[in-house]
């Protein structure tokens, strides 16, 4: 039986409309994604980007909210971009179009980088990476960086820049390391963990402690840069325990077992644990994208750690609401260098088309 939304229609007061805003988010086909586009539309914002891998999900995802525009009066444009995160051409590819439609936009001033999948079996990229770090992590990086010239054409045109990763609770369960060196190195299939749940949702639990930690140097590091924080931010999100239908479109990175016995811990976790529909899932993420109360540095959960309205675990960088035994992986320093170098060595500078990079 579906989850009763408890949250998302009396949230949508919570957060002005947006109608100069524009907006793109990954993994928009279904899930807290899809209801994350479905705020971002009763927001009314200027135009959306939807970054989804090739599928016949996108055409009914585009169909269904075209739907919901039409039924909210919403006057959001709404365009579909080809993006398969495991493809390092694709994303590349993905971020050279959002370029184009930015410039006749006024720029971007909204990233959800919310697509991510796992866990799945012990498989590379065709870049060499673990295929989760790969998706959930160091593709958003990349495209993130890659669209940065239209973050720059907001900002001349006097808007507002926020940059959100999707995180996890995964990142504070199942184990308790650190960021480790290997999970961002190239490396051989089979020899992160294997294929078994403890590797996989470990692997998982890596890029999702990747995603805070990313978002929180990002923050420090547009300060060095010399960008104004209060027009550019960094945040971060997490929607809690979602029902979503993230193990099953994770499905072709599996092997059947861990397929199977994914499904099996997901049910089982059901039966435990507090859960919530994928709209109030989407709630954090909607809120740091588009809320008026949001600085860089910001991370956001749902209240009750896994259900409820949008609150702040952290804030300009800093624990405020959140549990200190669970954000300890992300506000580590020396996570967030090390996730900042290995990207950088595996993607290039971070700035590197950023106006200020070129100003230097």
């Amino acid at each position: 039986m579906p989850i009763e939304t408890k949250h998302f229609d009396g949230w949508l007061n919570e957060v002005p409309n947006a109608p100069d805003a524009v907006m793109a988010i990954t993994g928009a086909t279904s899930g807290v994604g899809y209801w994350a586009s479905v705020f971002a539309i009763r927001k009314n914002v200027k135009a959306l980007l939807l970054l989804n891998r090739v599928s016949p999900r996108v055409q009914d995802a585009f169909a269904k909210l075209e739907e919901e525009k039409r039924a909210c009066g919403s006057q959001t444009e709404i365009h579909t971009i080809a993006c398969d995160l495991k493809d390092v051409g694709s994303v590349k590819q993905a971020a050279e179009r959002v370029n184009a439609l930015c410039k006749d936009l006024g720029g971007l001033n909204v990233l959800a980088n919310n697509a991510g999948f796992g866990p799945v079996a012990d498989t590379r990229s065709s870049a060499g990476y673990d295929i989760q770090m790969q998706v959930n992590f160091f593709s958003h990086y990349l495209l993130t960086k890659c669209v940065f010239p239209s973050f720059d054409l907001a900002l001349k045109n006097g808007q507002e820049v926020r940059i959100c990763q999707q995180s996890s609770g995964i990142r504070y369960q199942s184990s308790k390391l650190f960021l480790e060196e290997k999970y961002f190195a190239q490396s051989a299939a089979g020899t992160l963990g294997g294929s078994g749940v403890n590797g996989s949702m470990e692997r998982y639990r890596q890029s999702k402690i990747a995603c805070v930690a990313f978002a929180l140097k990002l923050s420090q590091m547009l300060d060095v840069k010399g960008y104004d924080t209060t027009k550019i931010k960094s945040v971060c999100a997490e929607p809690g325990f979602a029902e979503t239908n993230l193990v099953s479109n994770s499905v072709a990175g599996n092997t059947f077992f861990i397929g199977q016995l994914s499904k099996v811990v997901i049910r089982v976790m059901a039966l435990l644990m507090k859960r919530q529909s994928a709209a109030d899932g989407a709630l954090p993420l909607a809120h740091a994208c588009l809320a008026e109360d949001v600085s860089s540095g910001d991370f956001f959960m749902p209240r009750d750690e896994n259900v409820g309205t949008p609150i702040k675990s952290l804030s300009n960088g800093r624990l405020d609401h959140g549990n200190p035994e669970h954000e300890k992986y992300g506000l580590d320093a020396a996570s967030q260098h090390l996730c900042w170098k290995k990207s950088e060595q595996a993607f290039g500078s971070f700035f590197e088309f950023a106006q200020r990079e070129a100003a230097i």
